[in-house]
C-alpha cells in the first residue's frame, strides 16, 4: 500500500473545502489546488495554493522523500515561514507507527511538535492528532486521512481561532514515485524515542533573535522585533536564502 494514497500528490490535484469557525453557523468555501510541481534530485517539492473565490490567501509546499512527505514550508499574504528541518508530515510506514515527533524552527521561532496515529477509525481513513508548541502557545490539531482522496477533515484550536474544515469535493490523481527508492521510516534521525514521546514538560530556547524580514513590501531590510504579542506568522525567512530545496527554483524564478 503506497502512504501517498492518503495524501494525493499530483499536478492539479484539487479539494474544496467547507471551513466554518468552532460553534458558528457561518462558513467559507476554500479549493485547495496543487500548481506546481518542482522536480529536485531525488526530491519533488509540491507546491499546494489556497483560495477563497479567485483569491489566493495561502501557499503550503510539501517535499516526497524516500522516507515520507514532508512540509516545507507556509506562506501567508507575502509572510514565509520556512521549516528547517523539514516536517515529517506523513512518514513512508505511517500505518505501523504509533507516534513521531519533530523539533526544529518555523520561521525563527523555536517549535516543537508531536503526531500521533489513532489508527484506522472508520472504512480506509486513518485519524493523525499533532500538537505544535512554541512559545506562543500551544496549538492542536485532528485530521482524517481518507485513502484515495486525502485530508476529508480537520479540526483546529489554536492560541488565535479554531475552525473546522470539511471536504464537500475533490478530483485527484496520482503521480509516478517508481523512482525513489522508499524505506522505512524509523531509519530517520528525526525519529525519537517512546519515552520523550510527551511535549508535555518540553523545555523552550530563548528566543533572542529580535530580526525579521518584512515581506509586506518585499524588501530585504531588517526591522526590529518591538511587539512581543505580535502573530507567529509574522516571522518569516529570505526566500533566497541558502537552502538546497530552492535554489533551482530561484535560478527559474521566485515561484512564492
Amino acid at each position: 500500500m503506497g502512504f501517498w494514497n492518503y495524501f494525493p500528490l499530483n499536478i492539479k490535484n484539487f479539494w474544496i473545502y467547507k471551513i466554518s469557525e468552532k460553534f458558528s453557523n457561518d462558513y467559507v468555501l476554500t479549493r485547495v489546488v496543487i500548481n506546481e510541481k518542482i522536480p529536485f534530485s531525488e526530491k519533488i517539492i509540491y507546491i499546494f495554493s489556497y483560495y477563497i473565490d479567485d483569491e489566493e490567501i495561502k501557499k503550503e509546499s510539501y517535499v516526497i522523500q524516500n522516507d515520507g512527505i514532508y512540509l516545507y514550508a507556509k506562506k501567508v499574504d507575502n509572510n514565509l515561514v520556512v521549516f528547517e528541518p523539514l516536517v515529517p508530515f506523513l512518514p513512508y510506514n505511517f500505518e505501523n507507527i504509533d507516534w513521531w515527533s519533530w523539533e526544529g524552527k518555523a520561521g525563527f521561532i523555536p517549535t516543537k511538535i508531536l503526531f500521533q496515529n489513532k489508527k484506522i477509525v472508520e472504512e480506509n481513513t486513518y485519524k493523525i492528532v499533532y500538537t505544535e508548541e512554541n512559545k506562543y502557545g500551544k496549538s492542536e490539531y485532528s485530521i482524517l486521512l481518507k485513502k484515495n482522496i486525502g485530508i476529508v477533515r480537520e479540526e483546529a484550536e489554536t492560541p488565535y481561532i479554531g475552525y473546522v474544515s470539511e471536504l464537500v469535493d475533490y478530483n485527484v490523481s496520482f503521480d509516478d514515485f517508481s523512482f525513489i527508492d522508499f524505506k522505512t521510516f524509523d531509519d530517520s534521525e528525526i525519529f525519537v524515542n517512546e519515552e520523550s514521546s510527551n511535549l508535555e514538560g518540553y523545555e523552550f530556547e530563548e528566543f533572542v533573535d529580535n530580526d525579521v524580514v518584512n515581506y509586506g513590501n518585499y524588501e530585504d531590510d531588517m526591522v526590529d522585533f518591538v511587539d512581543d504579542n505580535i502573530q507567529d506568522d509574522l516571522f518569516v525567512e529570505d526566500i533566497t536564502q541558502d537552502d538546497d530545496l530552492y535554489e533551482e527554483e530561484q535560478d527559474n524564478e521566485n515561484r512564492w
